[in-house]
């Protein structure tokens, strides 16, 4: 089936800038989200087609891993403090609309341990795993991971989680709880607001 974010990235101009890609590092893309329910919400992805991080080759994750720090501290300069997130569909999912492309959640949260709460609520404790590139080798099936912390990495298996699961959870907390779907809820203006600031904040790091 058609990937809705490869015929994004095929359509990119010569800049590697689409209008709302913020930077790219590595064949990976920082882009501020569709459903952009609070300022500085972002995707982090391989413009190649995988369908989770855990399909990656470990030692690619490893760059990943600290290029998305980078990612998250960039954020975190400007919209407070992330989480990073994952549903790692591992393949098109019975019921799922359309294939996934891997894509991290880097979500500004006003309380990261409600988040954790809510997850281990719907799924128990999880399974530390020391880094990203650990992935691979920790999962088979549809996972969802959670670092709600630089250095703190935690698993699940998918059973029992709704999709759109962190979304849910961090809409929750801006009150907007209702307004978590994507499709349904665009959030436009934080959305180019994010892309504005970001690109700043990624200019001004490089220089």
């Amino acid at each position: 089936m058609d990937c809705a974010f490869c015929t994004e990235f095929a359509d990119l101009p010569r800049s590697g800038h689409g209008r709302r890609t913020i930077c790219e590092v590595s064949g990976w893309v920082l882009l501020a989200t569709l459903g952009c329910f609070t300022p500085g919400y972002c995707l982090f992805m391989p413009l190649d087609h995988i369908d989770a991080a855990a399909d990656a080759a470990p030692a690619e994750l490893t760059l990943v891993g600290g290029t998305v720090e980078k990612m998250r501290a960039l954020i975190s300069g400007v919209f407070g403090t992330v989480i990073i997130a994952e549903h790692g569909a591992r393949g098109c999912e019975l019921g799922a609309g359309f294939c996934s492309h891997a894509h991290l959640h880097l979500i500004p949260v006003p309380d990261v341990e409600e988040v954790v709460a809510a997850y281990r609520t719907t799924g128990g404790s999880g399974r530390r795993v020391q880094n990203l590139a650990d992935l691979p080798g920790a999962v088979d099936d549809p996972y969802l991971y959670l670092s709600p912390r630089r250095g703190e990495h935690l698993l699940w298996p998918s059973a029992g989680f709704a999709r759109q699961y962190v979304r849910r959870v961090c809409a929750a907390q801006y009150g907007v709880g209702d307004q978590f779907d994507w499709r349904d809820h665009p959030f436009e203006a934080n959305q180019a607001w994010t892309v504005a600031m970001l690109r700043t904040a990624a200019r001004v790091s490089a220089a």
